[in-house]
């Protein structure tokens, strides 16, 4: 693992100078990379910002200016996907909004802390994924090289018919590459994993959750995607069907089921008309039961039900699709009794 850069905007030399201290200490106590750099203005802040930076922390009041912290922090969440600690003697005057992951008061908390605070993501390689010289960049420079600049030409034909179309397609044609670029990974799933929360946008699609205003049941919108895409200003259908979502328990008492049965449940291989979804920190899972199926006019949506801010991932939206099919096709056959053979 590579050094975790660090911006350190503070003003006052005595702080500077005991930050400094603590981070030796800190990086020989726990073995750990740490550089820091450290700006006393906006100005020499915004020249030291680029993609080498994995975390920064932040004094508000920067001389006699008191909104000049919150300038640098403006232009991090702008330019740069990294982490920040605000550590200030004005902690009301934080805002604890991203890139802000936690707001330290000077002389109440220790510089350990914040630096603690800052290595965890770093730890987990949030930046190097997300940060401006990370596994994104990599990959995204690949497709450009690779994939859409020996096919500029055609490219730039469709752009001469409809520009705005094509640029929505060049999204959608990189993303597909980068998507692609995990098939065939094997690596287990977190359940956060499992959703989009909160989505890009706020389109009603299949995967939508939305929660019951009269009884509170959270249920997943199934209709398929293709009748629920707007075309010319309007949908193909007048209503949508929805699965409800019902607590874990009340499947397991249902089906009497031991924790072998647990497992295969949670596997999704155990039951056709059970979907297991699991808890994460912003979605209550259990399991679509697909015998528990509404149907709800759209117009009436808004009415009946609160469209949360959340949806199911695509990745899990088809195995959903899959399952309920399989469900509604089983059709099985006579039962064929074959006599034995004579003498």
């Amino acid at each position: 693992m590579t050094a975790l850069q660090l911006l350190l905007v503070e003003d006052e030399d005595d702080f500077v100078k005991q930050y400094q201290e603590v981070l030796k200490d800190y990086v020989e106590r726990h073995e750990r990379q740490i550089e820091m750099r450290v700006c006393k203005t906006l100005a020499d802040a915004t020249k030291n910002m680029d993609a080498s930076i994995d975390a920064v922390v932040v004094d508000l009041n920067l001389g006699k200016d008191t909104s000049d912290g919150g300038e640098v922090i403006d232009l991090l969440k702008q330019q740069f996907r990294v982490p920040v600690a605000v550590l200030t003697g004005t902690p009301l005057d934080a805002s604890e909004e991203p890139p802000v992951v936690q707001v330290f008061t000077k002389g109440e908390h220790r510089f350990d802390d914040v630096l603690h605070c800052l290595w965890e993501p770093y730890s987990i390689g949030l930046t190097r994924i997300m940060g401006g010289r990370g596994l994104l960049e990599d990959r995204l420079n690949t497709v450009f090289l690779n994939n859409l600049l020996p096919t500029l030409d055609t490219w730039i034909g469709y752009g001469r018919v409809d520009a705005t179309r094509t640029e929505t397609a060049l999204l959608r044609y990189a993303l597909g590459h980068l998507v692609a670029g995990l098939d065939g990974d094997e690596t287990p799933c977190y359940p956060e994993e499992a959703y989009l929360a909160p989505p890009l946008d706020d389109a009603l699609t299949t995967g939508s959750l939305v929660k019951s205003k009269r009884d509170e049941t959270c249920h997943v919108v199934i209709t398929p995607a293709c009748d629920l895409a707007v075309r010319n200003g309007k949908r193909k259908v007048d209503s949508i069907v929805l699965a409800e979502v019902v607590p874990e328990d009340t499947v397991y008492d249902a089906l009497n089921a031991k924790a072998g049965d647990k497992k295969k449940l949670m596997a999704n291989n155990y039951n056709y008309y059970y979907h297991w979804l699991p808890n994460s920190q912003v979605v209550d899972g259990g399991y679509l039961d697909f015998r528990k199926l509404r149907t709800v006019a759209l117009d009436k949506l808004g009415c009946e039900f609160q469209h949360l801010d959340a949806r199911v991932a695509p990745g899990f939206v088809k195995d959903i699709v899959s399952r309920f099919s399989a469900f509604y096709a089983r059709q099985g056959q006579p039962v064929i009794d074959v006599p034995p053979a004579p003498g």
